[in-house]
């Protein structure tokens, strides 16, 4: 039987696998630690950097990277970014462009509806929950060309970690998440008109990962348009789950980014604090998302 640290009956290959992952995080409270990884003005990485970025996506699924001094072009450097990663499927959410690259920035009403255009926080979340299966959003890239005056603080959790948690206070509350129909999301209907259709899902999926098999996580912590399943036990995971995310995980990295700074990552948890704007700092990201994960090779 090939090695599975997801499968549930595979007890030793998981503890072999969770202490590696702990390791990791010895690793990252090193002084020495890179947080950020330098890159070129346009995106563009050198081998030393590709090495960093992938050996920090291994071991925690996100690395952080800082733009040299000296590109102009924010959006085309995201892109090249997402290139030498091996990210080529992008999602096309309801709100990006043709290119499939959303800005976030505050917008007018119309654009309100959806809290990812205000300036309001957003709670913990993996990214394109509500996306039909066969459109799983499997990593991401969050680049910020201009912070905003105050707030816009991210919190970023290795997905890996809170599985970690839970399979260890009760494997059972994992097989009760791994359920397709734990979690629903309504259909998105506006003015009489359905713009997706309502969207079941397990929140841990295992996914392939070239010859290995690696945890994805669906997950959003919103109060409203989530429909959870009543069972006892998914009730009580979801519980485990939500009381981990709120007492600051010591796993957890909190970091604002600046202009030039972006994350890429397998779709970690995350959220991002409120935030003010001035004429002189109008908070500008762009948000790239895919369906493949980041190529590790």
């Amino acid at each position: 039987m090939a090695e599975n640290p997801f499968d549930l009956d595979q007890t030793a290959a998981y503890r072999r696998w969770a202490d590696e992952k702990r390791r990791g995080y010895d690793l990252r409270a090193r002084d020495d630690f890179p947080l950020l990884v330098e890159i070129g003005p346009e995106g563009d990485i050198d081998e030393e950097g590709l090495a960093i970025i992938r050996d920090h996506v291994d071991r925690y699924n996100f690395a952080l990277y800082r733009l040299a001094e000296g590109g102009d072009d924010h959006l085309e450097s995201l892109r090249n970014i997402g290139r030498q990663m091996g990210l080529k499927e992008l999602d096309r959410n309801l709100c990006a462009p043709e290119d499939r690259i959303t800005r976030l920035t505050v917008k007018p009403v119309e654009g309100a509806r959806y809290i990812p255009y205000t300036n309001k926080p957003i709670g913990w979340h993996t990214d394109g929950y509500y996306n039909p299966m066969h459109q799983r959003v499997l990593a991401m890239v969050l680049h910020c060309e201009q912070p905003a005056a105050e707030g816009g603080v991210n919190q970023l959790l290795d997905h890996d970690m809170a599985y970690i948690h839970l399979r260890d206070e009760n494997p059972d509350f994992i097989r009760a998440l791994s359920q397709p129909g734990v979690m629903c999301i309504p259909p998105n209907v506006v003015d009489g008109r359905e713009l997706r259709p309502q969207t079941c899902s397990a929140v841990f999926l295992t996914e392939q990962n070239g010859d290995s098999p690696a945890l994805a996580m669906r997950f959003s912590k919103r109060k409203h348009n989530i429909l959870w399943s009543e069972d006892a036990l998914a009730q009580e995971a979801l519980h485990c789950l939500f009381e981990f995310l709120e007492s600051s995980p010591p796993w957890m990295v909190e970091y604002r980014l600046q202009a030039g700074e972006g994350v890429i990552n397998n779709n970690v948890l995350h959220t991002r604090s409120a935030f003010r704007d001035d004429e002189q700092h109008k908070r500008i990201y762009y948000r790239a998302r895919y369906y493949n994960r980041i190529d590790l090779n």
